[in-house]
């Protein structure tokens, strides 16, 4: 005589489909350090790390001379998206209930602000200021 296991898959289920979202919202890797912007030596390089356009100022030969941008920090993190996943299997998914806002705060944007001048060419970077 077989039993019904409707009610043990949908809670299985349910726990598999739930231990997801922090773990995700952890793992996230988004945003660019201090460090790794400094290093950039043009304009492309800025742009390919997320530096995100203000405004721009051009000289009196309409070259770009300095622009400033706004930049994500980095955020997520690999071992914080291991820590959910064994909480997650450790309370069969209940730790998502506190973990999910959790991340949501956390991962909220924090940003900063460049002040970038540029040399005659207009693409590679003389300077840039961070604040």
């Amino acid at each position: 005589m077989m039993k019904n296991n409707s009610p043990f898959l949908v809670v299985l289920i349910s726990c598999l489909w739930l231990s997801s979202c922090s773990v995700y919202m952890a793992s996230q890797q988004k945003g660019a350090s201090e460090e790794t912007i400094k290093q950039c030596k043009t304009r492309t390089c800025l742009q390919t790390n997320g530096a995100e356009l203000i405004s721009q100022r051009t000289n009196k030969q309409d070259v770009l001379s300095e622009e400033v941008y706004q930049v994500q920090k980095p955020r997520g993190s690999a071992a914080r998206a291991v820590a959910h996943g064994a909480l997650d299997v450790a309370t069969l998914g209940l730790w998502e209930v506190a973990a999910t806002p959790i991340e949501g705060v956390l991962n909220s944007p924090d940003r900063y602000n460049l002040r970038v001048m540029y040399k005659a060419d207009g693409e590679t970077i003389k300077k840039i200021q961070v604040g």
